[in-house]
């Protein structure tokens, strides 16, 4: 028994020997070599001067001073300026004399610089305020340096008598301004921005942004044509070789009184075609404006009335005036329309309507239909884009009344007056109407024979068709572009002489009146929000221009 154990112990020892030597483990080894490269950190100053030789009271010199940052580090940077004066003598002179800067340094952009004194000392600062981002530059902070004109100079004079003439000689003292050398000295010192306080031990204010700059105002539509209407008032005649003939013309008419300034198109080709009517824009697809919008015409900018609610007492109405673009249709709509026919049974059989805009059928359709786009305007009635830029405007209804014996209804300025004036139909008719929507007055198709485009015709509306009536672009809409049977259009304008007749323009191109019952051609008229923007275009009839 004593065998058998022994023989078990040493069997178990052999087994874990050979354990022992077939045991193994896993390894490796490897460096790794971290590299921790600086950033680049570097300044660039950019500087334009020339040293004087002469330098002369008076004298300016061209002086600027910027700094870059050409490194890859946000930057603080700040300028020490020390300036002095060197007498010939060799002595030092005071930056003034008396109340004057010998040399008078121009600082620019001191919005951008904040400049700082240091206590008993002769130099300062001036700080960038705004971090320096990499290879961003400066503003300027300086442009010129000036030798103040009066400084005086220090001379000795001594006279002497020679051949009976007294001669004066004067010469410089060598002890003030004049021989002196004047030296300003820049000391550019930068660090990187979040250390710029601990650096400099300053309690200066550095941003970390500069702010952008206040972008200018987009102009109006109204301010944008006011500022290229580059005729001024002095041209009294289109042909004038500095008239711009594409561009408005600018008028003041006396009514009533008071002085009325506008600004119109007028000749046969005027850039006053702009986009309107528009159809949505539809989302992943190229807007094409000439397939989306209708083209109109710009009549002219025009001071406008319109009723708002008292901001200063509820429920109460004010007018206003303001100054806004004048549009009408590019064309007579597709069909022509009465001005009114109301002759149901308040009227007898046969009667040519009545010649009251409020209620006339033209009105009606253009304020209903039309402007809603539904009815029988669905296909070429005002869409949302229309609406949303127009709004109420007074029209004046003001007619004119002649006897058989009178040869016309007056010039064009006094059509003017009379479209603002009282006189209408037995005291009965309004003087004016409030709306969206309504038709042009006579005047703004004669207005565009106007300083010599067709005297004729300006002079004389009612005898316009022995002048050469195309020369109005207005005209040419009218009748060449229409494309009607009938080749006369409608104005808004009632004739005072009876109750049914208004004013229109005839094919050949006089002004007439004739019973409203009559279908001729009607061309929409609105005026546009006075905040509504000109973004593109030139006007012209193959670029119009764009709205929003």
């Amino acid at each position: 028994m004593k065998q058998k154990k022994n023989l078990m112990i040493l069997l178990l020892i052999a087994i874990i020997g050979v354990v022992g030597v077939t045991i193994a483990y896993f390894s490796s080894r490897a460096t790794f070599e971290n590299v921790f490269e600086t950033p680049e950190y570097g300044t660039e100053y950019i500087e334009k001067f020339t040293s004087p030789d002469n330098w002369k009271p008076g004298d300016v010199t061209e002086k600027t001073l910027e700094v870059k940052n050409s490194g890859t580090v946000d930057e603080a940077v700040r300028v020490k300026v020390e300036e002095s004066w060197i007498s010939q003598n060799g002595t030092t002179l005071p930056l003034k004399q008396g109340d004057n800067v010998a040399a008078d340094i121009h600082w620019i952009n001191e919005d951008d610089w904040t400049k700082v004194t240091v206590d008993g000392e002769d130099y300062y600062y001036y700080y960038y305020n705004y971090k320096l981002t990499p290879q961003e530059t400066t503003s300027k902070l300086l442009d010129k340096v000036t030798f103040n004109p009066l400084i005086n100079a220090t001379t000795s004079c001594s006279d002497t008598v020679v051949d009976g003439v007294l001669k004066r000689t004067c010469n410089s003292s060598g002890a003030g301004y004049d021989g002196a050398t004047y030296t300003l000295k820049f000391t550019i010192e930068t660090v990187q921005y979040n250390k710029y306080q601990e650096a400099w031990n300053t309690s200066v204010d550095i941003a970390m942004f500069k702010p952008e700059p206040e972008p200018e105002p987009t102009p109006t539509g109204v301010e944008y044509l006011a500022e290229s209407a580059t005729n001024p008032s002095t041209i009294t005649s289109y042909n004038d070789a500095s008239a711009d003939k594409g561009k408005m013309f600018q008028f003041s008419h006396t009514v009533n009184g008071n002085t009325v300034n506008e600004t119109r198109y007028i000749g046969d080709a005027p850039n006053n075609y702009v986009y309107f009517n528009c159809d949505e824009p539809q989302e992943g697809v190229e807007y094409n404006y000439a397939s989306s919008c209708e083209v109109w015409r710009i009549l002219g900018v025009f001071d406008v009335e319109r009723t708002v609610e008292d901001p200063e007492n509820a429920g109460q109405n004010i007018t206003i005036t303001e100054t806004r673009m004048k549009l009408v249709r590019g064309t007579s709509l597709g069909t022509t329309r009465m001005w009114d026919n109301r002759n149901s049974e308040k009227y007898p059989a046969g009667s040519n309507g009545r010649n009251d805009w409020n209620g006339s059928l033209v009105q009606t359709f253009l304020t209903g239909d039309y402007y809603n786009g539904t009815g029988e305007a669905t296909s070429n009635g005002l869409k949302a884009s229309a609406r949303e830029r127009i709004d109420n405007a007074i029209f004046y209804l003001g007619g004119k009344s002649k006897a058989s014996s009178q040869p016309y209804y007056g010039s064009t300025e006094e059509v003017y007056a009379w479209e603002r004036g009282t006189e209408v139909y037995n005291d009965t008719r309004p003087t004016s109407w409030e709306g969206k929507v309504a038709l042009m007055y006579p005047s703004d198709m004669y207005m565009t024979y106007a300083k010599g485009v067709n005297t004729t015709c300006y002079n004389d509306p009612n005898q316009c068709s022995s002048g050469t009536p195309t020369t109005s672009w207005v005209y040419k809409s009218n009748v060449l572009e229409g494309g009607l049977t009938v080749n006369a259009t409608w104005f808004v304008s009632p004739y005072a002489g009876s109750s049914a007749h208004a004013f229109f323009v005839y094919g050949d191109g006089y002004l007439d009146f004739y019973g409203g019952r009559y279908t001729y051609g009607v061309r929409p008229v609105v005026y546009l929000k006075s905040d509504v923007q000109i973004f593109d275009g030139d006007g012209g009839e193959e670029n119009p221009y764009k709205l929003k």
